[in-house]
């Protein structure tokens, strides 16, 4: 006997589906997985665009759907910064120093592009190099403790000087 109701299709999976999930699995290897043409955002640069999208589509008189206006909200209230110019300055400021930084000690290995993005996201706290460690471990193989603590006091000196 053949159900009545009609048999689903199951959409093909999309190659970008497949390859971001692959990416930005738990063991997210940059060794493994071109990273040159992707783009990491910091939580500062996401509140940025959804802030941007929000002010084109009210000039538009069209609403944010909700998971966005949800996105936004969580992305300003963690980047602990109410005034976008300022995130704008202070994530191109902290970019361009972690993307000068190298570790002499390790063949002057520099940060990959994700790396400084999570950095950036932890700024907001104290950290310290093991929780950096911890969040990003991709750091524990590549860099010594005393570089991790001089790319936090960067990312913290950073803050401090645009007084976010």
């Amino acid at each position: 006997m053949q159900s009545s109701r009609a048999a689903r299709s199951v959409p093909q999976e999309s190659p970008f589906y497949a390859q971001s999930r692959a990416l930005f699995a738990v063991d997210f290897d940059p060794d493994k997985h071109a990273t040159d043409d992707l783009i990491f955002l910091t939580n500062q640069e996401v509140a940025v665009t959804l802030q941007h999208i929000k002010e084109e589509r009210e000039k538009d008189h069209r609403q944010l759907p909700t998971m966005m206006l949800e996105s936004l909200d969580y992305v300003k209230r963690n980047c602990g910064v109410n005034s976008m110019s300022k995130i704008e300055k202070f994530t191109d400021s902290l970019r361009k120093r972690l993307e000068d930084l190298s570790d002499e000690t390790r063949e002057d290995q520099k940060l990959h592009a994700y790396e400084i993005a999570a950095l950036a996201n932890l700024i907001q706290t104290d950290s310290e190099a093991a929780e950096a460690v911890e969040l990003i471990p991709s750091l524990k193989d590549r860099f010594d403790p005393e570089f991790i603590e001089q790319v936090l006091a960067v990312c913290q000196q950073e803050m401090e000087e645009l007084a976010i």
